[in-house]
């Protein structure tokens, strides 16, 4: 039989804020367990709480607080949970003007652990969205699978990759790792760290994405929102409108291209960047993709023969043929990962094969293995491996490790195509054998922002940054086939003048070029194939 008395005193003490004992943690977490009606009506009660307890804080609303409480709820087991809610009771103690929003955060969150159904889900929770598509996820805590269902209250981390949610008929959402969302109900998000876009349909309009430093609020559109891990909060439209509301300032009506940073309450607008977004996942290719590929296994000798499909049917010899400027030494063969390895010494050395590379914006994937020294300078970082034309924006296709810090950090992963690139945020410059994959999806106007996924040792890479520039590598009448080492833009005729350094220095091995967007699990395989 349920003491009602004694239950409500402890409700009361958790109000105030003060501390359970284990005695009666044990007897309020029994009475919710055995009687589903008074936690449907602790639940209601909590509920008008909820929207109260705004008025007892400043930068952070009771939803949330509680957030923070289920994801620690998901991250430990049962009999974890009740020292984790006196830990987090225990430290709002001292800032008490919160005592009342945190004790009813943690009731709540105490009523969704305690009463599941049978598939472990909140019974008493509405769905909110649907799993539908992931591409290189990683998942630091629990782990959903296409075709789940997000309920009220869940809270959604990924380490790395990209996520698509179906929002009920509201629209479609895409989390860019790392990230970390919550989902109290159906017209609402809640990010605390990393990029969400949500593209709304007629029904999803009003949508409101909360942030620790404000609201955005849709109004028909498409937008991204980013937070820092600082906290920083900046809102980008693709399309539509969007009305961003900063906890201190009045609110701001945003449209196309426009941007707006929300900072300790305060906003103001900003260049737009919408490169750094994802918006939309590569497409589902069901056919097995054409590939050239060399495997540097000679070990010796002046050429690296081809394998694979891809370019048979063309004029050209696809063979690598060994280079150097005159006077220069050749790449020289090394130990790679698989069998040998050639070595570029950033003098002069160079590779280069007649077939002339996958043109305009058609999809493709390039994988291989890297190894960058750990003296490594900022004048050999261009030219990996590229191909097309050096003349107008969109033209050349060069995959570098990043040597111009204007454009990004350091010693990363880079995409360029002159006009715009994409850096990723792994430093490379280790001395140690790391697996590359450029992945870029086609599309109407695909664009090196937003169409291209960078993976390092089979991980989808966390864009460090990235500038718009659609694809459009010229093939056709360029000079030069595919070059290995050396940088797209060095000509005879600029070797004079040219600023970052003609040649890369490093090793590589396996290369493939694939003509289709491989997905995050082929790229797994070509990794570890032996």
């Amino acid at each position: 039989m349920i003491d009602h008395f004694k239950i409500n005193h402890y409700l009361s003490l958790l109000t105030e804020g003060e501390e359970l004992s284990a005695a009666q943690w044990a007897e309020l977490k029994s009475a919710l367990r055995s009687d589903r009606k008074l936690a449907a009506e602790l639940r209601a009660v909590l509920a008008v709480h909820g929207h109260l307890g705004v008025v007892f804080e400043d930068e952070f609303t009771s939803e949330r607080v509680r957030q923070g409480i289920v994801a620690k709820v998901a991250e430990s087991d049962a009999d974890d949970f009740v020292s984790e809610v006196k830990k987090s009771i225990w430290i709002r103690r001292f800032c008490r003007r919160f005592a009342m929003a945190a004790a009813i955060v943690l009731l709540g969150s105490l009523v969704v652990f305690l009463w599941r159904g049978d598939d472990g889900r909140d019974v008493l929770s509405k769905t909110v969205a649907e799993v539908i598509r992931m591409e290189g996820v990683s998942w630091p805590g629990q782990v959903y699978e296409v075709g789940d269902l997000i309920k009220e209250g869940d809270v959604l981390k990924i380490s790395s990759g990209l996520l698509e949610l179906e929002m009920k008929g509201r629209g479609r959402q895409i989390m860019q790792g790392p990230a970390w969302v919550g989902f109290p109900s159906e017209e609402e998000a809640i990010i605390h760290r990393g990029r969400l876009v949500m593209r709304a349909t007629e029904k999803g309009q009003g949508y409101r994405v909360a942030t620790a430093q404000g609201t955005i609020i849709d109004r028909g559109t498409e937008f991204g929102v980013y937070v820092s891990e600082r906290g920083m909060v900046e809102a980008h439209v693709m399309d539509g409108s969007i009305e961003a509301v900063p906890n201190d300032s009045a609110s701001v009506t945003l449209t196309k291209n426009d941007a707006y940073r929300m900072e300790k309450g305060k906003g103001a607008m900003v260049p737009g960047d919408i490169g750094s977004f994802y918006t939309q996942l590569p497409p589902r290719d069901e056919q097995e993709p054409r590939f050239i590929h060399w495997g540097f296994n000679e070990g010796m000798g002046s050429k690296s023969t081809a394998e694979g499909r891809l370019g048979e049917a063309g004029y050209w010899q696809r063979d690598l043929d060994l280079k150097s400027m005159k006077g220069r030494t050749l790449p020289r063969w090394t130990a790679g990962v698989h069998g040998s390895g050639l070595f570029f010494n950033g003098l002069g050395a160079y590779a280069e094969s007649g077939y002339r590379g996958i043109a305009g914006g058609e999809p493709r994937s390039v994988a291989f293995w890297l190894k960058v020294p750990k003296d490594f300078s900022t004048r050999q970082g261009f030219g990996i491996i590229c191909w097309g034309k050096h003349e107008s924006p969109g033209e050349v296709w060069q995959i570098s490790v990043n040597p111009m810090e204007e454009d990004g950090p350091l010693g990363r992963l880079r995409l360029g195509l002159i006009g715009g690139q994409i850096i990723g945020s792994t430093d490379l410059r280790d001395g140690e054998w790391h697996h590359i994959a450029v992945v870029m999806y086609g599309g109407s106007q695909p664009d090196v922002g937003t169409h291209v996924i960078l993976y390092v040792n089979g991980q989808m890479e966390r864009v460090s940054r990235a500038a718009l520039q659609e694809v459009k590598t010229a093939v056709d009448d360029a000079t030069h086939g595919i070059w290995l080492g050396r940088n797209s833009s060095y000509l005879k005729k600029l070797k004079q003048t040219h600023g970052q350094g003609g040649f890369f220095r490093g090793s590589m091995d396996e290369l493939y070029i694939f003509d289709s967007a491989l997905s995050h699990k082929k790229v797994l395989e070509i990794m570890e194939a032996r």
